[in-house]
């Protein structure tokens, strides 16, 4: 398996594996068009980067990762936007190596703290976290974190 920083040219990659996402979870928004527009503006941002997993030339998985600076954290913060492992590369360690992946690269970027969010029912990726150090208690806050959402 090759991990790598997804570039312009991965951009119809990435838009199938999230349509791949998007199918998964029973959804019929955003669109195809859609994704393939978000990915390239994405694809442009200085605040975002894909992070691509292939094997044998074929894209099997993907995180979006944002960064951002914090006055919390007095400095660059990375938030891990999305992880999509296609169904059948699943339990293969895809998932934890592209998190790991990304680590590597918020931390080059002098990152002081990643952060995630995720379904408290789905339990692979709650445990790839935690194995990886995540944890949903603050110690600035001592409580649990909770995520908030309002659609506009």
């Amino acid at each position: 398996m090759d991990l790598r920083i997804a570039t312009v040219e991965d951009s119809d990659h990435l838009a199938g594996l999230a349509v791949s996402f998007r199918n998964h979870l029973e959804r019929t928004a955003p669109s195809d068009a859609q994704f393939q527009a978000s990915i390239e503006y994405l694809l442009s941002a200085e605040d975002a980067a894909f992070y691509l997993a292939f094997e044998e030339g074929a894209a099997i998985g993907y995180v979006l990762q944002r960064y951002r600076f914090s006055m919390w954290a007095a400095g660059l913060e990375a938030t891990i936007e999305d992880l999509f492992v296609s169904p059948d590369h699943r339990q293969g360690g895809v998932g934890r190596r592209l998190i790991a992946f990304a680590l590597e690269q918020a931390r080059a970027k002098g990152c002081a703290t990643v952060c995630l969010d995720t379904n408290e029912h789905n339990a692979a990726s709650t445990r790839i976290y935690t194995q990886l150090g995540f944890n949903a208690v603050s110690k600035r806050w001592n409580g649990r974190q909770i995520f908030f959402r309002l659609n506009l």
